[in-house]
Order: C-alpha cells, then sequence, then structure tokens
C-alpha cells in the first residue's frame, strides 16, 4: 500500500513539472524548442521550484499592475534599446535570429551575433 502511495506522489509530481514547462513553452513561443534544462538555464534559475517562484511574482506583479522599474525585468515584455536609444528589434524565434544572421552575413557583409533578450522575450542581434 505504501508503495502505491510512493508511486502516485511521484506521478503526480512528474505530471505537475512537465505541465509548468508546457505552460512555459505554450506561452512564450520562442522557448517552444527549448528542452526544460534550456529553459532553467535561459531564466538564469536552477530548479522547478525557482521557475515556479518567477511565475508567482509575475502573476503577482501583473494582477495588481505594479509594473515599474524595480520589477519590470520579471515582466517579460522587451524594453531593451540600441545606442541610438531606439527599441531593439526582436526576434521571438532563435531561428529567425539565426536566418538573419546568415542573410546580413551573405548578403551585407555584417557579422552579427545573437544574444537572449534580457528580459526573457526573445532574441536580439549585435554587431560582431
Amino acid at each position: 500500500m505504501n508503495l502505491k502511495k510512493s508511486l502516485k506522489s511521484i506521478r503526480k509530481n512528474i505530471i505537475h513539472k512537465n505541465s509548468v514547462f508546457r505552460t512555459i513553452k505554450h506561452i512564450y513561443t520562442h522557448l517552444d524548442d527549448f528542452t526544460n534544462e534550456a529553459i532553467l538555464d535561459y531564466y538564469g534559475l536552477g530548479s522547478i521550484q525557482e521557475l515556479e517562484s518567477h511565475i508567482e511574482k509575475i502573476k503577482v506583479i501583473l494582477l495588481n499592475r505594479e509594473i515599474s522599474k524595480n520589477n519590470i525585468e520579471l515582466v517579460d515584455s522587451c524594453f531593451c534599446m540600441d545606442s541610438r536609444k531606439e527599441f531593439k528589434y526582436l526576434y521571438t524565434t532563435k531561428k529567425d535570429a539565426e536566418r538573419q544572421i546568415a542573410y546580413s552575413r551573405q548578403h551585407k557583409g555584417m557579422k552579427l551575433k545573437l544574444y537572449a533578450c534580457p528580459y526573457h522575450c526573445g532574441w536580439h542581434l549585435a554587431k560582431t
């Protein structure tokens, strides 16, 4: 009987863990092709518990409309600017950004590098 309860508990934890990652991938489509470990790395987190805590903070901010300079980085919206104080172009998928790198290299002779948006919205390009 105890073994059955233990297995049921383990199964419930696995289903919950997978639903958290499935939700992240559904909401933030630029993370759709990431593994669970890559998602944690993208957010700079070490565990599913830290990811759940991050999600809860975002929910509180959005529900209470408490968006300020102090907590804007928790909300997945891009506010990145370039050196001319213009908003940077945001690529929602890594594949789109990589295609632009290849196009710019081939047709314009530009060398660009890819980096993750610090607001966790997608990807940006920078000259190298």
